[in-house]
C-alpha cells in the first residue's frame, strides 16, 4: 500500500508543480468582469484604475500627466516602452495638443496599443503583453 501511494503521489506532485504557473493569478486577474477571456475598454480602464496606475503617474495630483511625469514613470524602461507604444507616445496621445495627458487620453491610447488588431478587445496574445507590463518591473507595476 505504501508503494502504491508513492506511485500515485509522485505524478500528482509533479503535475501540480507543472500546473502552478498556469494556475497562478495573472497581474490583471479579475479584470475580465464578464468572463469572456478578453478585455474591453471599460474592463481595461477599471483594472488600471484599481491598480492605481494613473494616480501613481500623476505626481502632482492635478488629474493630468505632464511630459515630465510621463517620462519619469517610464524611467529605465524607455526602450521597451517605445517599442510597445512608439517613440512619440506622449505627443501622439495628447489628442487636444494641450501638453497634458488626461486620463481619457492615457487610457484610450494605451488600450489601443494593446489592441494590436483593432477589434476593440484585448485578447490572447495581446493579454500576454498586458500581463508582462503589469508584472514586476513592467510599465504599470505599481
Amino acid at each position: 500500500m505504501n508503494n502504491i501511494w508513492k506511485i500515485a503521489a509522485v505524478p500528482a506532485v509533479a503535475f501540480s508543480l507543472m500546473a502552478t504557473p498556469a494556475l497562478a493569478a495573472e497581474p490583471y486577474d479579475g479584470w475580465d468582469s464578464n468572463s469572456d477571456s478578453q478585455l474591453d475598454m471599460n474592463e481595461y480602464r477599471t483594472g488600471l484604475d484599481k491598480a492605481g496606475v494613473f494616480d501613481k503617474w500623476d505626481a502632482d495630483k492635478n488629474g493630468t500627466l505632464s511630459e515630465t511625469e510621463f517620462n519619469e514613470n517610464i524611467g529605465d524602461n524607455t526602450t521597451a516602452f517605445n517599442e510597445r507604444f512608439g517613440e512619440n507616445a506622449y505627443a501622439d496621445w495628447d489628442a487636444d495638443d494641450n501638453n497634458e495627458l488626461s486620463e481619457d487620453e492615457f487610457y484610450e491610447n494605451s488600450y489601443a496599443a494593446y489592441d494590436a488588431d483593432s477589434d476593440k478587445v484585448i485578447e490572447e496574445p495581446e493579454l500576454g503583453d498586458l500581463g508582462d507590463d503589469m508584472g514586476d518591473g513592467g510599465f504599470w507595476d505599481v
